[in-house]
């Protein structure tokens, strides 16, 4: 049996090894930079610079997780996958745990990255910077990468065809959100896409609405439910079935 390290490693390398993935992570940094130009015409301020690279991180990261669990099956290299690893789930659970760590991976260097732009544009604002808003802008972004991978992981697997996939990650939290706001406001907060990414990022111990717009601990679960750990495990019990060739 293949060690668990080596499968990482593989997994890893298939998300990474490919031109649509070298493509998009030159898409996050390129539009990483236009976010750090668009903070620095602002007030800038570390917090901002930090937190500027949330917007395009928010798009493109999914995208990074479908691409990584489709692969298999779109490029038909998943008979050579299970062949060599027939237990399918332990290739599964390898594949999730590598997408989250290259998600995260990929956040925080784009996040650290704008951090020291904003060091070498404007040191002598170092010293009146608030470094709680900075510590919370970085656990936002490290929140914003655990939900895109994750979610981005559940529909890839839900799917298993690229270009649907894709634009299913970046088409329906907000429609779907505006949708339900609209037609069942009541229920609406507890069937949202964005719940649990919104509370991961501000996490207080209330069961329902929380502080401002954030949403409870219930509501982040239910979001967690419906949008993650279901998608995910029908798309697990589906390749676990699927015949491959």
């Amino acid at each position: 049996m293949t060690p668990w390290s080596v499968l990482l490693l593989i997994e890893v390398m298939k998300a990474t090894d490919t031109r649509a993935a070298r493509g998009l992570f030159a898409a996050i940094a390129l539009l990483g930079v236009g976010a750090v130009a668009l903070s620095q015409a602002s007030d800038a301020s570390l917090e901002t610079f930090v937190s500027s690279v949330g917007i395009p991180l928010t798009v493109l990261l999914p995208v990074v997780a479908v691409l990584a669990v489709t692969g298999d099956w779109n490029g038909r290299s998943a008979l050579a996958t299970f062949t060599q690893t027939p237990r399918r789930l332990l290739v599964l659970t390898a594949r999730l745990v590598a997408i989250v760590g290259l998600v995260l991976g990929v956040a925080l260097v784009t996040a650290a990255a704008a951090a020291l732009a904003f060091v070498v544009l404007h040191p002598d604002l170092l010293a009146t910077t608030d470094w709680w808003a900075v510590t919370t802008a970085a656990g936002g972004v490290v929140a914003l990468a655990v939900a895109a991978a994750l979610t981005g992981t559940a529909v890839g697997s839900l799917l298993l065809n690229t270009p649907l996939a894709i634009v299913v990650t970046m088409l329906l939290p907000l429609t779907f959100d505006i949708a339900a706001a609209l037609l069942v406001p009541t229920p609406a907060p507890w069937i949202s896409t964005l719940a649990f990414a919104a509370w991961l990022a501000q996490p207080h111990p209330g069961w329902a609405d929380g502080p401002g717009d954030i949403p409870g601990a219930g509501q982040a679960l239910t979001s967690l439910l419906l949008w993650v750990v279901l998608p995910l495990g029908l798309g697990w019990w589906r390749q676990l079935r699927r015949d491959v060739s």
